[in-house]
């Protein structure tokens, strides 16, 4: 369900008139979500589900208590307010409390588009039958999913704070599977506006590519060079980005913690050609312009020519180390260049194409260093050209390597990992060397 500004803030009102704690804090949440699913090569099930919740957190001193409830009428509201405050006063003391924030002023936020808020079925319907319309008559498999959602998130507080934000997103996914299961491929993107999409190239694009990885050879494990293409980029980034933490980094628990205390905030840590941030307002991507407590976002350079520039720090952590408040990334942008994928293959002697990684997952915190697999199209390389299709990697490798290990830069474009979920990334492709390939993998 989505309700504007003046229904939510009605809404987030009743809370304020209930309280009877010290402070408060209180978050309404809504959505609607439709749906298109296709498998064997036709449209399967559409589907559409909506919400709205409400969550209210009461505070006596340095006692809270949190209360979610999704049943949203005046009775409702005064029992769940009741019940936070019981909670509240149980509750021991939390030596981290922040009060809640005084009033903020924000920009005015780009992560919503009408066009994409008034999609119907038919036109759900005619985007998927561009995908049919490239792929017909060809000796596949195809399933995949079409998505689109409109939500909304309003916050209140005791001190005054009151914020509101109307966000769309949609994605599209589709993998290909050759009949005899010995070929796959899959993409995804994902755009605030639908519009955005070009459904058709990413239907030859897969279907090409699977077609392609048909009959893969066996290659050695070992250390490549190799070029990451953005969904596979874009896992990694993140997956750094989400240990970017200033606290642990000052406590010594982190890649980024200095031996002798502190963190290192201003050292070249990976290749002068890395430059990562995160910006609520830009065009491409924007995010959610506050967070979840309604601190303002703005750029966040987190990577400048190689040196790392920020770490995310908490309100509680800024107060007690007396730096800044830094929030953490609402999405992830690397800049690139006008180089192709294919202009990376033509410039590498001998190496090795990844499409995508999936099942990834920390070995080692300290060092960021990260396990995974290959999946969905894996290439060899041999003089500027896609040689043949190989049998899929486990990896082992942590991305700050793999940044430091950067020899040359693609085009910035949306990236979807197989687990950064519905976070907006636009990063580029990037040729990578020393990229530690630990052992094969029979999977497709």
């Amino acid at each position: 369900m989505i309700l504007n500004e003046s229904e939510s803030k009605k809404i987030l009102s009743k809370v304020k008139e209930y309280s009877k704690a010290d402070s408060f804090e209180t978050a309404l949440y809504g959505f609607n979500n439709s749906n298109l699913r296709f498998a064997l090569n036709s449209i399967s099930t559409d589907g559409f589900s909506d919400g709205l919740n409400l969550r209210i957190t009461s505070s006596f001193g340095k006692k809270s208590g949190s209360v979610s409830i999704n049943k949203i009428d005046n009775d409702s509201i005064k029992k769940a307010v009741g019940e936070s405050e019981a909670i509240a006063k149980l509750s021991p003391d939390n030596q981290e409390f922040m009060p809640p924030l005084e009033e903020q002023k924000y920009s005015e936020a780009k992560n919503y588009s009408k066009s994409t808020e008034n999609l119907d079925f038919s036109s759900r319907a005619s985007l998927i039958s561009k995908f049919f319309e490239e792929t017909a008559n060809q000796p596949i498999n195809s399933s995949g999913y079409w998505e689109d959602e409109s939500s909304f998130y309003s916050i209140l507080n005791s001190n005054g704070l009151s914020a509101y934000n109307k966000s769309t997103l949609a994605s599209f996914s589709a993998t290909i599977r050759t009949l005899e299961g010995n070929g796959s491929s899959r993409v995804q993107n994902q755009y605030i506006d639908y519009n955005r999409f070009d459904i058709s190239a990413l239907s030859r694009k897969v279907l090409k590519k699977s077609l392609d990885s048909v009959n893969p050879k066996e290659l050695p494990p070992g250390r490549y060079t190799v070029i990451l293409e953005p969904a596979a980029s874009a896992d990694l980034i993140a997956n750094l980005i989400r240990f970017m933490d200033a606290r642990d980094a000052d406590e010594g628990r982190s890649y980024f913690s200095k031996s002798e205390g502190g963190n290192r905030v201003g050292e070249k840590l990976v290749n002068e050609k890395v430059n990562i941030y995160s910006d609520p307002y830009d065009e491409k991507c924007p995010s959610l312009p506050f967070t979840s407590d309604g601190y303002p976002r703005s750029k966040t350079v987190w990577f400048e020519n190689g040196v790392l520039k920020n770490l995310s720090r908490s309100r509680y952590w800024a107060e007690k180390t007396k730096q800044d408040i830094v929030p953490g990334h609402s999405n992830i942008l690397m800049d690139g260049t006008q180089k192709t994928i294919d202009d990376l293959i033509a410039t590498t002697e001998k190496g090795i194409l990844v499409t995508r990684f999936w099942y990834i997952r920390t070995v080692d915190p300290q060092t960021i260093l990260l396990t995974g697999l290959t999946r969905d199209g894996l290439f060899e390389i041999r003089d500027g050209k896609i040689a043949n299709p190989i049998k899929n990697f486990r990896f082992n490798e942590s991305p700050v390597n793999m940044l430091n290990n950067v020899v040359e830069i693609g085009k910035q474009e949306n990236g979807v990992g197989s687990e950064t979920d519905t976070l907006q990334i636009f990063v580029p492709s990037l040729k990578v060397n020393e990229f530690n390939f630990s052992s094969l993998s029979d999977a497709i």
